[in-house]
C-alpha cells in the first residue's frame, strides 16, 4: 500500500470521471460531490478502507495503464462506482465513474 503511513488524504480527479459526471443525470452528480468531500475529510488511508459507505475495495488483476498502480472500486451510489488508485503523498486518483454497477469490474 502507497500510503499506510497517514497524513490529510489529497484527491486528484482525472478528466474522464469528470466529464463522465457532468454527462449523468443530476442525483449522480450530487452523490459524486457528496463523495468528494467525504473523500477530502479523510485523514489517513485507515479511514478510507474502513469507511462502510464508500465500500473501497481492491480490484484484483486491475492496473491503472498511466501510472502502474493498483486499480480499486469505491461506491457512489448503491448502483455507480468510481475507480481510482492510490499514489504516494497520500493521493487518491479518481480514475473513471462507471453507471451501471456491473460494467465497472470488466476489463477494457
Amino acid at each position: 500500500m502507497p500510503w499506510l503511513n497517514g497524513g490529510q488524504v489529497r484527491v486528484e480527479i482525472r478528466p474522464v470521471f469528470d466529464e463522465t459526471v457532468m454527462a449523468s443525470e443530476r442525483p449522480v452528480r450530487i452523490a459524486a460531490a457528496k463523495t468528494l468531500k467525504l473523500l477530502q475529510s479523510l485523514n489517513d488511508a485507515t479511514e478510507l478502507f474502513s469507511h462502510t459507505g464508500l465500500r473501497f475495495e481492491e480490484l484484483h488483476g486491475f492496473i491503472e495503464p498511466t501510472t502502474g498502480e493498483q486499480l480499486y472500486s469505491l461506491r457512489i451510489t448503491q448502483s455507480v462506482r468510481a475507480i481510482a488508485c492510490l499514489l504516494s503523498g497520500p493521493t487518491i486518483v479518481l480514475v473513471s465513474l462507471h453507471t451501471d454497477h456491473d460494467k465497472a469490474y470488466k476489463k477494457r
